[in-house]
């Protein structure tokens, strides 16, 4: 199955450490400015609760995909074998926040999984 990049799970998130490893993810992207969206991700596993904080940021277009992941765009993710939290995710990052934003259809972007 595919996923968004991302950072360990962990009982004690720390949000430096986790921009940590999503800088180190493609070095070949240059510099992102990643930005937190509004709220959380909640999905509930048979074995433990999950509260994902969900960041985006811009990559310009023609960038390489890093190492490992490609680009997907945005029409073609509902295709994608994605596992109901990566489709939580993706759904989250796009409404920014902003379920009316989503509503609107203004969204455009591709997505890069791995």
């Amino acid at each position: 199955m595919s996923e968004v990049p991302g950072s360990e799970w962990t009982a004690d998130f720390d949000i430096a450490k986790a921009r940590a490893q999503i800088s180190n993810l493609a070095p070949k992207l240059g510099k992102i400015e990643w930005r937190r969206t509004a709220g959380v991700v909640t999905h509930v596993f048979t074995h433990f609760p999950l509260e994902l904080t969900v960041f985006v940021g811009r990559v310009p277009r023609g960038t390489p995909a890093p190492d490992g992941t490609r680009w997907v765009k945005l029409a073609a993710v509902a295709g994608e074998a994605l596992p109901n939290v990566m489709r939580k995710v993706v759904a989250h990052a796009l409404e920014g926040g902003d379920e009316r934003k989503r509503a609107r259809g203004r969204l455009a972007a591709e997505l890069t999984l791995s």
